[in-house]
């Protein structure tokens, strides 16, 4: 297959984009079956479930962050000698931390100089709070040797965190070694880190050492906090409209807004929502064949992770205090089925089959499991974001088959403990519109798929926190207002989702009780003939009028952050296939591979031109 390799020189402000062959490097072969591999730990043993927060006080995973690419070829692209801090803000708090590193996609082992955590000074840069850095040990030991393929979870560290807090977690590699990382969102800043030679900065608590950023998580994967009183753990188990990605979302997510409702809540009444979103996720893995430019099938090589079925275990049911997951994936089945695979893939048979697999792993773990029907979608414009010109077809197959699909999860018997409807929520059914099918303007990015600010916020707020044993939490106030259709029973499902999820009284139920509309040529544009929802709402929609809106706390979308370089942004077209590498010839950067980047470079332009068309839209969902 073919990548994009975006790569920063630390001299440059300008962004080479360097062509290399697809699919995982000789040395770099990812786990051949994408079984969950279970974490090694050379702390406190992990082989059994530890009991989540609350009146236990054990460990519960508080923020995640899932690895889903190599940068790579390896060993060019690589750290070599230098720290790196990642940002991390824990959704509860607790007296004591754990921290999961992944060499998940490493073709070899990861050594580990050291490692230290502190409290983030202030809102945004890499500096820690004096008093708070804390080193961090494994075994008792300051160094740690993580196997290929695997994670390596700490000893518990001292240091107290509240719900909502940032942490800098800085980790040192002392030789060249593999970076696994997440991807996603550009707009935000995830990862600082040293030159190559930086050598050890675990214990520096200025920031100003930190001279590359960017957002791409390096090796940490997850947070977990001891002597919480929260109830334990939900996993957001999804693709990228659960990570937050999009032109105008910068990294902002239905999670992160979901966390800041439930923080209003008393401590020993919250849970923990982490974010296991991949931009590009599939829930099943691709068939064997060739894509529609005659490649081979190994996107989880060289993007989008391994399916959500492969990962259930390591990304959700693994994790320390899990209580329940909150599955939304499938979209990119369908459309990379349709658009980029021989033989077809991502049939309506495959994903309800799939999600059944899901449910009863789930259920045999002994957790809950939810499930959110596949939003709304429709044809992207073509350059709707700088460098990307491709439209992602939607056509009437596709949406047939997500009808399909949606119909099986909402109908009695699916399986899910709940289904929550945010689909109803997110459709063109407001101000005057009544066509379910397709998405709400003012909700999504101009991609037609992803979700902006205010689609997020609006999808936390039709969750009903009540499903997860808590008392309703307050809403967010709404960034758009959307006044729902007067006579469009579409319209009415969505205000009886929003009304089961804004009573303070309320059970949940209502998220699972609502009638999907349906249509029968919908992708046309004809009208729609909607069914009327099995419940009436009980309260007010919190889509009434407000004068006060929410913001991301991220960097403005459309922006680079104050003193990152200037970087084309990262569109949905370009796909998980897009650009991947280090910065400033730092942690995964490279001063060999800018020189001969350099003497290529006009090759390189060329090649970009006739290479980008190849496996577009793998942002997908």
């Amino acid at each position: 297959m073919s990548r994009l390799w975006q790569c920063w020189a630390g001299a440059l402000a300008a962004c080479l984009l360097v062509v290399a062959t697809g699919g995982a490097p000789a040395s770099a072969t990812p786990r051949s079956t994408g079984t969950p591999t279970a974490v090694v730990s050379a702390g406190p043993a992990s082989g059994s479930r530890p009991p989540a927060g609350g009146a236990t006080g054990g460990e519960m995973t508080a923020w995640t962050s899932p690895m889903d690419l190599l940068l790579q070829p390896f060993p060019r692209v690589s750290a070599d000698n230098t720290t790196v801090r990642e940002i991390a803000t824990v959704a509860v708090g607790g007296t004591s931390v754990r921290l999961r590193l992944s060499n998940g996609w490493g073709p070899v082992p990861l050594t580990v100089g050291a490692v230290s955590v502190a409290e983030r000074d202030g809102t945004t840069g890499a500096g820690a709070v004096p008093g708070t850095l804390v080193p961090v040990t494994f075994g008792g030991s300051r160094s740690v040797t993580v196997p290929a393929g695997q994670d390596v979870t700490s000893d518990s560290a001292a240091l107290t965190v509240t719900a909502g807090e940032t942490l800098v977690v800085s980790i040192w590699v002392p030789g060249v070694a593999p970076v696994s990382v997440h991807d996603c969102c550009q707009g935000r800043v995830v990862s600082y880190y040293t030159r190559n030679g930086g050598g050890d900065r675990t214990a520096s608590l200025s920031g100003a050492v930190f001279t590359g950023k960017d957002w791409w998580d390096r090796w940490l994967s997850a947070v977990e906090v001891g002597g919480s009183q929260a109830q334990g753990t939900v996993v957001a188990l999804g693709d990228s409209i659960t990570d937050g990605f999009g032109y105008q979302t910068a990294g902002f997510s239905w999670v992160g807004a979901l966390n800041q409702r439930i923080a209003q809540l008393p401590a020993d009444q919250q849970v923990a929502v982490v974010n296991e979103g991949i931009a590009g996720n599939t829930l099943t893995a691709f068939p064997p064949g060739h894509n529609s430019s005659g490649e081979d099938n190994t996107f989880a090589a060289s993007g989008g992770g391994t399916p959500g079925l492969e990962r259930l275990g390591r990304d959700a049911l693994d994790l320390p205090g899990v209580r329940a997951v909150v599955v939304l994936l499938g979209t990119n089945d369908i459309w990379f089925g349709y658009t980029d695979n021989d033989p077809p893939y991502g049939s309506a048979a495959s994903i309800i089959g799939g999600m059944k697999q899901l449910i009863a792993e789930v259920h045999a773990a002994g957790l809950k499991v939810y499930g959110v029907p596949l939003l709304p979608r429709l044809t992207s414009p073509p350059c709707t974001q700088p460098g990307n010109c491709r439209a992602e077809e939607w056509g009437p197959a596709e949406q047939a088959t997500l009808e399909a699909v949606d119909a099986w999860a909402l109908a009695p018997g699916s399986g899910f403990d709940g289904v929550i409807n945010l689909a109803a929520v997110m459709g063109d059914v407001y101000a005057g519109q009544c066509q379910p099918w397709a998405p709400y303007p003012p909700y999504f990015n101009a991609d037609n798929l992803h979700p902006n600010v205010a689609g997020q916020t609006a999808m936390a707020n039709a969750i009903p926190t009540t499903l997860f044993g808590l008392p309703e939490a307050p809403q967010l106030p709404p960034v758009v207002v959307a006044v729902p259709t007067a006579g469009c029973g579409a319209a009415l499902t969505a205000e009886s989702v929003i009304a089961a999820a804004s009573s303070p009284s309320g059970t949940g139920a209502g998220a699972s009780t609502t009638t999907p509309p349906t249509s029968t040529s919908a992708v046309a544009g004809a009208p729609t003939s909607s069914t009327t929802p099995t419940t009436t709402p009980t309260t007010t929609p919190t889509t009434t009028p407000t004068t006060s809106a929410t913001s991301p706390t991220t960097t403005p979308a459309g922006s680079s952050p104050p003193g990152s370089q200037t970087t084309a942004p990262l569109a949905s077209g370009q796909g998980r296939r897009g650009a991947v590498g280090g910065a400033n010839g730092g942690a995964g950067g490279t001063n060999t591979l800018l020189l001969a980047a350099l003497a290529v470079v006009a090759v390189l332009l060329g090649a970009v031109a006739w290479r980008l068309h190849s496996r577009g839209g793998l942002r997908g969902g």
